[in-house]
């Protein structure tokens, strides 16, 4: 996956924030195949279409190790999130030190710990 154009600039942590902080292309992309005119709207398809997607795999254990294990490395050295994720605008990638690192929004981290009990 080419990183270089999702990787940001870490700072707040919330949807919105971390939306902002992508390349401005990428945003213009990314409305126009979500359907959307303004990151705010954004910001609520990604966490509306999040929870569909969740809702319809909650019960599988295999989800389940995985929103463990990406919760569990975020902001390490190990790239646990699967390039969908950061497609998707879940996950963002960050450089952190001498590696690329990631974390969920803030937004998407609490529905996946309160729907999976993580």
């Amino acid at each position: 996956m080419d990183f270089d154009k999702y990787i940001i600039k870490k700072g707040k942590t919330d949807l919105l924030s971390s939306l902002n902080a992508l390349d401005k292309k990428l945003l213009q992309k990314k409305k126009k195949k979500f359907g959307v005119d303004n990151l705010k709207e954004m910001r609520d398809y990604i966490i509306d279409f999040f929870e569909v997607c969740l809702d319809m795999s909650k019960d599988d254990y295999f989800t389940r190790m995985y929103f463990k294990k990406i919760i569990d490395n975020e902001n390490t050295m190990f790239m646990s999130a699967y390039q969908e994720d950061i497609e998707s605008l879940w996950v963002f990638v960050y450089e952190n030190k001498d590696h690329l690192s990631y974390y969920i929004a803030d937004e998407i981290k609490k529905i996946i710990k309160k729907k999976l009990n993580i």
